[in-house]
């Protein structure tokens, strides 16, 4: 009997997609269990820990970002609230109707130090995966009403800042 190598990540079965964020002076990024990106403050402060989450999953090809956040939303604990418009300028806002075809969410939950407030980007690559896939790639933002502005100020422009792909090419 032989057998074929394969190897991962590679052609068969390719690793997570590239995608680059802005980390704020003061934060620190590292992976976690089931996400590619966890970034935080790099000095704890009182109460809830704001954080962004980076994780990805395959979906079949053709799956929108709004199907990708449906399924997710029907197993969240929280409440689902307004998106804020679509900024002109940036195209940084709402829901299904956002330029680049990102899915959005404004969610609330109840957390052990008080009420936690999350956004929630879902991006879908156009990249093409083995077996008819896409990776749908979803950015949580996650802070308490606690978190000082100028911690929710950084969290917000990291979140927005998050791009699949890389600006340089992925090393050979």
């Amino acid at each position: 009997m032989t057998a074929t190598t394969v190897e991962h990540p590679g052609p068969l079965l390719p690793g997570a997609p590239r995608f680059r964020l802005d980390l704020p002076d003061g934060w620190h990024a590292a992976p976690a269990p089931r996400a590619l990106a966890v970034a935080r403050p790099a000095v704890d402060v009182p109460g809830f820990q704001p954080n962004l989450t980076v994780t990805a999953d395959l979906v079949p090809a053709g799956t929108t970002a709004a199907q990708v956040l449906d399924a997710m939303l029907a197993q969240y604990p929280g409440t689902r609230q307004p998106v804020p418009p679509v900024d002109a300028s940036t195209g940084d806002g709402a829901g299904d109707d956002a330029p680049d075809g990102t899915a959005r969410a404004a969610l609330v939950r109840a957390h052990g130090t008080g009420t936690v407030h999350q956004r929630v980007d879902v991006h879908v690559d156009p990249t093409p995966v083995p077996g008819g896939h896409r990776h749908a790639v979803t950015v949580v933002s996650s802070w308490s009403a606690t978190t000082p502005t100028d911690l929710r100020d950084a969290l917000a422009a990291a979140h927005t800042s998050v791009r699949l792909g890389a600006a340089d090419p992925a090393p050979a």
